[in-house]
């Protein structure tokens, strides 16, 4: 975009304004849309919140940012002024809990989202302590909610942080409407009611958000209800019943599907009434690529030029997002839920095109980072039938408990795909960052030749394979891989990596410790899965719930919502030390624990010189002593 000065110096902006001074470069004395954001504002495709904001620019709209705003004060929330429109809130990429906090519920030391890594710069509970600094400093400005952390919040939830049950975000915080997923269409529809002068009820027409009704408007009530609704069971009586609570998950989820005819849904509230309506229409293939070509700058804003680098811009500087989506049933992800069931994929064409772009920046060293979406080897693959005949599916899952026959699965276009952007002048080499869904593989008979392809080509050293867990029990409730499949992959790998010698190649499983369903018997399991197969190194991730997912559900009623099977929860410390400690065994500083959990699930048979033992001898002191 090009402006004039008033003494006709000509200047090129690149990103969307984040001062008072931007705006006066560009002659514009308000903004229509404020987006405030909890992480640095880098202006890149690969980040919800700048693809909203170049969205709502091409409405012809004067949008700004307002990055990690000091919310002890209103100096910050007040640097652009008050908008025409509204405010469009995101804690960020992340929850900010999980941004903020590890695991174990220890504040973190560095923050990935933040210039130069610093901690500090995002609040706990982000989207509401933005949204009553902006009520307090412009309380007649409507407030829209966005991102990961508001969707999953979006009605009552389990909040891992606060060990108790939380009502629906808009329930706690004076924002007026709350979009699900990356909200893209549902954005620019708000803004459209909004700049007709609407008001915030005349969006309750609107899909994929949630609106709701005060106080002031309960005698109405009835009015401003959608017709044909599900009455939800109200907060009071789900912090009475964890069976309830268990019905109420199971409610939502069964109403979270475009395609299999999802009414709204209603919760009351002593003070107010939250609604949220039936979800958007998935985006097609012509919409991502308009997304994904825009104008972004593809860089951090030039503010943070001496605040040092921000890791998470590093990760997908240079790569490429193919799709969105994922039809696994994954317990404990989130991003399923926030994305939806169904992939929407961008062309061949677009990536391509992107690509190109890429090579011709100065700063491209010949390395794409990563060519893939939430599930790599989903693209190009998806649900066969006809849009009427998806209206009956009763699935919540294409591949859970078993593979659905009208799934199509396919590796040939993301083969195509990868062979061409690896052909592209100027890119060197080209990697495959994204995790692979190892059951898809086995399931399709040009996977074989697939995985060659990406050993051969596509990875850096190691192939990461998120795993989750070895053991039967706890893959049921993750409703994860099973029958074998993570050894028969493991198999093909080897045979593979011999036939072409790639021996400097290997896998770096990932691994979830302490879900529910997991005990001391399960991590043993998979210390002996790591020992067996010489798997020397692993990532491990501490079970945390997040809000709105089957297993923060599990985590708080002990009940498997798709079951009804009551499920072991290792809620202890210690306990969650001990599984931890056995995945990662083979470290010194671990045989302690790893002692103290073989002693207690009667496994010393696993202590002595065989070759199958996981420890030498017993340490010399416990560590629980």
């Amino acid at each position: 975009m090009q402006a004039n000065t008033p003494n006709d110096e000509t200047r090129v902006f690149r990103h969307l304004p984040m001062s008072r001074r931007e705006m006066e470069w560009r002659c514009w004395d308000q903004l229509d849309v404020i987006l405030v954001t909890g992480d640095a504002f880098i202006d890149h495709s690969g980040f919800e919140i700048a693809i909203l904001g170049r969205v709502l620019e091409t409405m012809g709209l004067r949008i700004g940012y307002i990055a990690q705003p000091d919310w002890q004060s209103k100096n910050d929330i007040q640097q652009l002024g008050k908008p025409r429109l509204f405010f469009a809130v995101s804690a960020g990429k992340n929850d900010s809990m999980v941004a903020n906090y590890s695991p174990t519920k220890r504040p973190r030391k560095i923050d990935f989202f933040s210039p130069g890594r610093l901690p500090g710069l995002r609040p706990d509970s982000a989207c509401k302590v933005y949204a009553e600094l902006i009520h307090d400093t412009f309380p007649d400005v409507p407030i829209v909610l966005t991102g990961i952390e508001a969707s999953g919040r979006k009605l009552a939830h389990f909040d891992f942080w606060d060990d108790a049950l939380r009502p629906g975000l808009l329930a706690e915080c004076p924002a007026d409407l709350l979009l699900i997923g990356p909200g893209e269409r549902a954005m620019t529809q708000v803004a459209q009611v909004l700049a007709r002068n609407g008001s915030v009820f005349d969006c309750r027409n609107i899909r994929g958000l949630v609106y709701k009704i005060t106080k002031d408007k309960m005698n109405e009530a009835e009015k401003l209800l959608p017709p044909e609704y599900i009455e939800l069971p109200g907060y009071g009586e789900l912090k009475l019943s964890k069976q309830t609570f268990v019905d109420f998950q199971r409610l939502v989820a069964a109403n979270s599907d475009y395609h299999c005819g999802s009414r709204p849904l209603v919760q009351r509230y002593d003070d107010c009434v939250l609604v949220q309506t039936p979800p958007q229409r998935p985006l097609s293939t012509g919409e991502l690529d308009r997304i994904h070509a825009l104008p972004y700058s593809r860089t951090p804003h030039p503010r943070y030029r001496e605040a040092g680098p921000i890791p998470s811009f590093e990760t997908v500087k240079f790569s490429l997002t193919t799709h969105r989506g994922c039809f696994g049933d994954c317990t404990f992800c989130n991003q399923r839920q926030y994305e939806g069931r169904y992939i929407s994929q961008r062309s061949k064409e677009s990536i391509i095109k992107e690509a190109m772009l890429i090579s011709g920046f100065r700063y491209f060293r010949g390395w794409i980072s990563n060519v893939g979406g939430p599930v790599a080897n989903m693209y190009g693959m998806g649900c066969q039938l006809d849009i009427d005949a998806k209206g009956q599916c009763t699935r919540r899952s294409c591949l859970e408990p078993d593979r659905c026959p009208n799934l199509k699965v396919d590796h040939s276009d993301y083969l195509d795909l990868l062979q061409a952007v690896r052909s592209v002048d100027g890119v060197e080499r080209c990697y495959l960052s994204s995790h692979l869904r190892i059951d898809l593989l086995e399931a399709d008979p040009v996977g074989e030749k697939f995985l060659e392809e990406v050993m051969r080509h596509f990875l850096s050293g190691h192939l990461k394979l998120p795993l989750e867990h070895v053991s039967e029990e706890v893959n049921r409730r993750l409703r994860k891989y099973h029958n074998g499949t993570i050894e028969r992959f493991i198999e093909k790998f080897n045979h593979l990596k011999g036939k072409f010698e790639l021996g400097d190649l290997s896998i770096t499983p990932y691994f979830i410790s302490a879900h529910p369903g997991s005990r001391l018997e399960s991590a043993i399991e998979i210390a002996q899965f790591l020992k067996q197969h010489g798997l020397d190194q692993c990532q491990i991730q501490d079970f945390v719930p997040m809000p709105g997912t089957d297993s923060a559900c599990m985590y708080y009623t002990g009940i498997d919502p798709s079951s009804e099977e009551p499920v072991y929860r290792p809620l202890a410390y210690r306990e969650r030390k001990l599984q931890r400690s056995l995945f990662q065994f083979y470290k010194p500083q671990n045989e302690r624990y790893v002692f103290e959990a073989l002693k207690e699930a009667n496994r010393l048979d696993l202590v002595g010189s065989e070759c199958q033992c996981l420890l030498k001898s017993e340490p010399q002191w416990s560590p629980f002593e």
